[in-house]
């Protein structure tokens, strides 16, 4: 394996910049009217026409919740009646979930940003600011942003009760995506009450 230090410096910024997938919220909001009990058993639904994704985010979430208070949503409703309504709250109902998380993919964006020379300052200030413009010149890169929306529901009432949009920097895989978003937002919940605390 090769060390860092022997990479040419533009590329190890590239790989730095890759390795730095970071997923933070960015707007929250809940409704201050309700005062909720942690949900004893919720739903976690990942709106995607994607069956493999849809699995591993749900699947996310049972772990990160744990699966003595989640289920994944896959395993109450099919993924032929995700869109249909009446049929998605038959089966929660019928489930007894008394919360339901649902994810939804609101936006990716791609960005462009300039990386400037990297430059050095010291005793032979020409060669520290003229080499490496030389050796090491500035680069455009893209930067893609992902962000998904989480919306928390009461089944009972199908009262929205938290939502919340995240957003992830320059993920390597949607499966990146999914794990950092499923973890910033169950600790959210955690932090509102929603959730009961980690196992």
């Amino acid at each position: 394996m090769l060390a860092a230090r022997s990479l040419p410096p533009i590329l190890l910024s590239v790989l730095v910049a890759w390795a730095c997938a970071s997923t933070k919220l960015t707007s929250t909001w809940r409704d201050p009217a309700i005062d909720l009990p942690p949900f004893r058993k919720v739903v976690g639904l990942a709106m995607t026409a994607n069956p493999t994704l849809r699995r591993i985010a749900e699947d996310e979430f049972v772990r990160a919740v744990g699966p003595a208070h989640a289920v994944a949503g896959y395993a109450l409703v099919p993924d032929d009646e995700l869109r249909d309504r009446d049929a998605v709250r038959a089966r929660l109902e019928a489930a007894g979930v008394d919360g339901a998380v649902v994810y939804r993919l609101a936006a990716v964006e791609e960005r462009p940003r300039w990386v400037p020379p990297t430059t050095y300052g010291g005793l032979w200030s020409y060669w520290g600011w003229a080499g490496p413009m030389v050796w090491e010149p500035g680069y455009l890169t893209t930067d893609r942003y992902v962000q998904v929306e989480t919306a928390a529901y009461s089944v009972g009432d199908a009262r929205l009760v938290w939502a919340g949009r995240s957003r992830t920097i320059n993920p390597d895989s949607a499966e990146d995506v999914i794990d950092e978003v499923v973890r910033v937002t169950v600790s959210a919940l955690r932090s509102e009450r929603l959730l009961p605390p980690a196992p």
